[in-house]
């Protein structure tokens, strides 16, 4: 249930944050910063289902790694974005600045849920039934 919430809320953010890019193009130029974002962020929504899909075929641990691998590079773009806009200064950038935020939080919500979906399955493997 968790995972469907998640991704229907990554879905969100991510179209979005696109049109926001895309509708803030001007001031991605002037600032000589890359509209990759635009296409970035649709990598949050695939990490629930890389998880979903993966676990059973491949194993927990792949499937935390590949997972948490479709937050890593959307992170890192909104993160270099943020500074850039944060140096700029000027109030043209605050949409931008507020989109670039959005796939931040939603990078890390990301990366907790790989953190958490690894530490329950860890401790469903790991459990002992008590044999009477």
């Amino acid at each position: 249930m968790l995972d469907l919430i998640l991704i229907i809320a990554f879905t969100v953010i991510a179209i979005r944050t696109s049109l926001i890019v895309i509708r803030e193009a001007a001031v991605f130029r002037e600032l000589n910063q890359s509209r990759s974002l635009a296409l970035l962020v649709f990598l949050v929504p695939l990490g629930p289902i890389v998880y979903l899909v993966s676990v059973h075929r491949l194993g927990w641990l792949v499937a935390a790694l590949g997972s948490a691998a479709c937050y890593v590079p959307a992170f890192v773009a909104a993160r270099r974005r943020l500074s850039a806009f944060d140096r700029a200064g000027i109030d043209r950038v605050n949409n931008a600045r507020n989109a670039a935020s959005h796939v931040v939080g939603a990078a890390i919500v990301g990366l907790v849920y790989c953190a958490v979906a690894l530490a329950f399955t860890l401790v469903g493997a790991t459990t002992v039934e008590p044999s009477f």
